[in-house]
């Protein structure tokens, strides 16, 4: 608000704020540049699926309840899962970005569902507890697992062949998006819409595209 007050641009990168609230303050964005949630859980979803021929069951691992991260993934997800043939979602739980919970959940889907064929984490933190809890089921080949952020810790795993793949965005794109923004407010232009980064999914068959990714 004192940068609004100041005549300072605000411009937003990142997963966004509430809007309602900061109005209701008396402040406001002149920009914002983030990634479209949704479409993220249905590309990653979508790449699950290639992987699935034979379909299957699916569950999906969601991070804080609420959060727009989470939530615009998980609904994502689902309304692919949920209109393919063959493909049956057993199991939505929030396991609220912690790698020990996820853990857990995982454990505890594969013994209610031993036939589980895919596991879609909403980040690459959970995802990555994912696939140790399938390792020390000795399930690991069984299921398809997939996260989101591309972290360096989930590019080893998918290089070493233990997690599946994740979805990201170049950083550097991210960053000369906000700048180039920037700079179109400095000079005059009235920036109504989100400006939301394009997304790229890494799987183990295009992996070795992505050395030094940036």
């Amino acid at each position: 608000m004192r940068a609004n007050q100041a005549g300072v641009p605000v411009i937003n990168l990142g997963p966004g704020v509430n809007m309602d609230a900061l109005a209701e303050q008396g402040g406001y964005l002149d920009g914002i540049i983030t990634v479209d949630f949704v479409n993220q859980g249905k590309m990653v979803a979508e790449d699950m699926l290639n992987y699935m021929a034979d379909g299957g069951k699916v569950a999906i691992i969601q991070g804080i309840s609420g959060a727009g991260q989470s939530e615009g993934r998980t609904a994502g997800a689902k309304s692919v899962f949920e209109n393919t043939d063959g493909v049956e979602l057993v199991s939505v739980q929030p396991g609220d970005w912690d790698r020990n919970k996820a853990y857990d959940i995982t454990t505890n889907l594969i013994q209610a569902h031993p036939d589980l064929k895919g596991i879609f984490a909403a980040n690459d933190v959970m995802a990555l507890a994912a696939v140790e809890a399938l390792e020390a089921a000795g399930k690991n080949d069984d299921v398809v697992v997939y996260g989101v952020d591309f972290t360096g810790e989930a590019q080893e795993s998918i290089l070493a062949g233990k997690l599946d793949g994740s979805i990201t965005y170049s950083p550097t794109i991210y960053t000369k998006a906000g700048l180039l923004l920037a700079l179109k407010i400095s000079q005059g232009q009235e920036i109504t819409e989100p400006v939301y980064c394009p997304l790229v999914i890494v799987n183990k068959d295009n992996i070795h595209e992505f050395d030094g990714w940036e």
